[in-house]
C-alpha cells in the first residue's frame, strides 16, 4: 500500500511497498539539477577544450556558428554568445530533461551512470554540430575527447542529484 511519507524541507512523496521511493521534480530538485548541471560544465570544459588547445586543434569558430538562429531577431552570432548558449544549455535546459528521463535509462547502478548514458545520447547531436574539418588524426581525436567530455559531464550532473536529493523517480 501507499503511505506518504515526509520528506527534507516539508516536501511530501509516496513510498510504494517494494518500489524505489517517488521522488518529485520540485524547484528544490530543479535548482540542485541546474548546480549539477553548472559544475558538469566546469568540469567538461576543461576535457572539451583544454586537450584540443594543448594540441593545437581548438578552433572556436563553430561556438559562433551554433547560434544562426539569432540573426531571425537582428542579433549577429558571435563567440560570446555561443559561449553564453552553450552555457546555458549546459546548465539549465540539459539538466531539466534529465530530471524527465533520467529515471528511464541504464544501468540500474551505480545510478551516477545515467548521466553518462544521458550525455552519450546528446554526444550524438553534439558532433555534427561542431565536428571539425581536417584529416582522420583530428576527427578521431575530436570524437574522443568530445565523448570524454560528455561522460565527465553526465557522471557530474547524475552525481550531484544522486548524492543530494536523487534522481527524481516517476509513474507512467
Amino acid at each position: 500500500m501507499s503511505e506518504p511519507t515526509e520528506i527534507a524541507g516539508g516536501e511530501s512523496t509516496v513510498i510504494e511497498s517494494g518500489s524505489e521511493l517517488a521522488i518529485p521534480i520540485t524547484v528544490r530538485v530543479l535548482g540542485v539539477g541546474m548546480l549539477g548541471g553548472l559544475l558538469g560544465m566546469v568540469t567538461m570544459i576543461p576535457v572539451l577544450v583544454g586537450v584540443p588547445a594543448a594540441l593545437g586543434l581548438f578552433r572556436p569558430d563553430p561556438i559562433a556558428e551554433f547560434v544562426p538562429l539569432t540573426e531571425l531577431f537582428g542579433i549577429e552570432p558571435t563567440l560570446a554568445l555561443g559561449l553564453a548558449l552553450f552555457a546555458a544549455m549546459g546548465t539549465v535546459l540539459l539538466p531539466m530533461v534529465f530530471l524527465v528521463v533520467g529515471a528511464y535509462l541504464p544501468p540500474e547502478g551505480p545510478r551516477y551512470l545515467r548521466g553518462v548514458t544521458f550525455a552519450t545520447i546528446f554526444w550524438t547531436g553534439f558532433v555534427p554540430a561542431f565536428m571539425p574539418e581536417g584529416p582522420a588524426l583530428v576527427a578521431g581525436t575530436f570524437l574522443v575527447v568530445s565523448l570524454v567530455a560528455h561522460w565527465v559531464y553526465g557522471a557530474v550532473l547524475a552525481g550531484v542529484l544522486d548524492r543530494t536529493v536523487g534522481i527524481p523517480q516517476h509513474e507512467v
